[in-house]
């Protein structure tokens, strides 16, 4: 996490025309897997004299914890810089945050859990983001740790959010439940079938990078296709669709599992 532990308002002094604010965080669990979030906004004091497209970054860190919730070993940390745009537009936001968590902890945490701590991401994210105007902000960075234990515990379909007494005055006024679980179903997966039915294809110079992790084609190589003609890393589309039946970058849906 961000080692700044302060969350009161406060001017930064490399500019005295921006401020600066640790805004509270919380946490959230599922199947022992725990996402602890917080944000850190940048704001105007003055009205800037031109249009400025604000700054975001989701900073990553993955841990791996020990029953007794000692840190064993500090996996891997991950910037990843966004356009503005996604976040405000809810729909790109929420892919986005699919594939983050995809790049992220893929390897280590179940499909289902691993949407279950992006919808908790969404949901903070979301409530940050309605307290400010897009005309006082410089940036938003939000920094996440994802604390893997060395036993997974069974998944129960469950997300468990723990609000810390201040966070809750500061986003709900003091009147949410400090604990409060929320079930959620998850989106469904695509079938077998479809999934045995898409074509491989061959990318080309168009084709720059599989959207899903990030990483760069090579020219004249192979690529799974989705329907649409969006192309991606063989594995990487098919562990995405054991997840969801959608596009990663369209939302054309294929068929669902039964």
């Amino acid at each position: 996490m961000d080692p700044a532990a302060s969350a009161n308002s406060r001017t930064t002094n490399a500019d005295a025309s921006v401020s600066l604010r640790e805004i509270p965080g919380w946490a959230a669990d599922t199947a022992g897997v725990t996402l602890r979030i917080k944000a850190r906004v940048v704001t105007w004091l003055l009205q800037p004299h031109q249009d400025i497209e604000p700054q975001f970054i989701s900073h990553f860190c993955r841990q791996t914890v020990s029953s007794s919730d000692h840190v064993t070993a500090e996996c891997a940390h991950f910037t990843i810089p966004q356009p503005y745009c996604h976040i405000s537009h809810r729909p790109t936001w929420e892919e986005q945050t699919e594939q983050m968590f995809f790049h992220v902890a893929a390897n280590h945490v179940s499909p289902a859990d691993l949407d279950r701590l992006a919808q908790a991401f969404r949901r903070y994210t979301y409530t940050v983001f309605d307290r400010f105007s897009i005309t006082e902000l410089v940036s938003m960075e939000f920094f996440s740790v994802i604390e893997i234990p060395i036993t997974p515990s069974a998944s129960t379909g469950r997300l468990r959010y723990l609000i810390p007494r201040e966070a809750n005055e500061y986003f709900f006024g003091g009147d949410q439940d400090i604990n409060f679980v929320q079930f959620n179903k998850g989106p469904r997966p695509a079938s077998t079938a479809a999934v045995v039915g898409l074509q491989m294809v061959t990318t080309t110079a168009e084709d720059s990078s599989c959207s899903i992790c990030l990483d760069d084609f090579e020219v004249m190589t192979q690529a799974l296709a989705m329907p649409c003609g969006h192309s991606f890393h063989e594995g990487c589309l098919k562990e995405w669709l054991r997840r969801r039946n959608s596009c990663p970058l369209c939302r054309f849906s294929l068929p669902t599992a039964e």
